[in-house]
């Protein structure tokens, strides 16, 4: 289910793109290619051609109501400003934002965006813009924050970072001298498609109307938001965000060590290894630099890293133990906490 809800979050994102450029939602011609190809995969396969044929028409069924779907133009006549628009998040809020009927200017000394408009200084348009989101890389996303404040924003800003801590004075200053101000942490990476039915995190910053604000256009966008603290964030990323990373990155690092060729282990794989390594083969095509800031930045990793050092210590003894008492208190503990009410 999780391939189908995907595929229909990139369907939306074709059927906004052909709406831009005044293109028919169907393609009859397609349509009939991707039913052949249904066909002739489950002839390969020894399937029922009629009951694959039948699964196409279904998904393309699907794909078309995803394409037609009406975008809310809830930021019409709205103007934003994307600093750091040109890296992997920032285009991804830049079409995010378009899509929802924002003139979209972007502002980033790494680079431009093609199809939007830079600008050269950010001051001037921060302090124009409607909106101001600050997509730019954690390790100068505060730098490039205060540029925007000392522009006096009108508008609403808010940003985008996976760690807050080295944020949170500049945030907290902003908010009390007035800024309508928030903070924001989309829990996906850019080649998601749509927020649609992905949790977004609206970080309370001290101006209400901000959250109502951000929370708002993102709810309307089909995101599961949820509002905490913003002093409560980093604790929870630790456990949420970094924890996955490392406990990924521990289980590629060790079946890289054991020196058996990946395709052996893949060949002879259960489902438990095969969940694991899909998680691991995309990891391991993410931004090196931005994993590592979000372990390095996050005041609560080092916290989060020695529970896990005492948790391998104790699984080690409790595996290697004759007795399986140890090792059943431990299942028998994590049953508990994960037990959902």
């Amino acid at each position: 289910m999780d391939l189908v809800a995907g595929r229909a979050e990139i369907a939306g994102e074709i059927g906004r793109v052909k709406a831009k450029d005044g293109l028919p939602t169907r393609d009859p011609g397609r349509e009939k290619q991707i039913k052949a190809s249904f066909a002739r995969n489950a002839r390969e396969l020894g399937l029922n051609e009629d009951l694959a044929t039948e699964l196409a028409g279904l998904l393309i069924h699907d794909a078309v109501k995803a394409q037609a779907r009406k975008v809310t133009k809830n930021l019409s006549g709205k103007s934003a400003l994307v600093v750091g628009g040109s890296g992997r998040m920032g285009v991804w809020t830049c079409r995010f934002l378009s899509g929802r009927g924002a003139s979209v200017t972007v502002w980033d000394p790494r680079g431009s965006l093609s199809g939007y408009n830079s600008v050269k200084s950010v001051h001037k348009a921060a302090s124009e813009s409607d909106l101001v989101v600050v997509a730019s890389p954690l390790g100068v996303a505060a730098r490039e924050l205060r540029a925007v404040l000392e522009s006096s924003p009108q508008g609403l800003v808010f940003d985008l970072c996976s760690v807050k801590d080295h944020m949170v004075q500049v945030i907290r200053s902003a908010a009390a001298a007035g800024v309508r101000i928030t903070s924001v942490h989309p829990m996906f990476g850019p080649r998601v498609a749509s927020p649609r039915g992905r949790n977004v995190i609206v970080c309370r910053c001290g101006c209400a109307g901000a959250d109502r604000e951000i929370a708002d256009l993102f709810a309307s966008a089909g995101a599961k938001v949820t509002r905490i603290g913003l002093d409560k964030h980093d604790e929870l990323m630790a456990y949420v965000l970094g924890l996955p990373h490392l406990c990924t990155l521990a289980f590629a690092s060790t079946v890289e060590r054991s020196r058996i060729p990946f395709a052996d282990l893949a060949r002879a794989q259960g489902p438990s290894f095969d969940r694991l390594a899909r998680s691991a083969i995309e990891l391991s095509k993410e931004s090196r630099r931005v994993y590592h800031d979000i372990q390095l930045l996050n005041p609560k990793s080092r916290e989060m890293i020695s529970g896990m050092e005492k948790s391998l210590a104790e699984l080690r003894r409790a595996a290697l133990a004759k007795d399986p008492g140890a090792f059943r208190t431990v299942m028998d503990r994590c049953e508990k906490y994960l037990e959902v009410c």
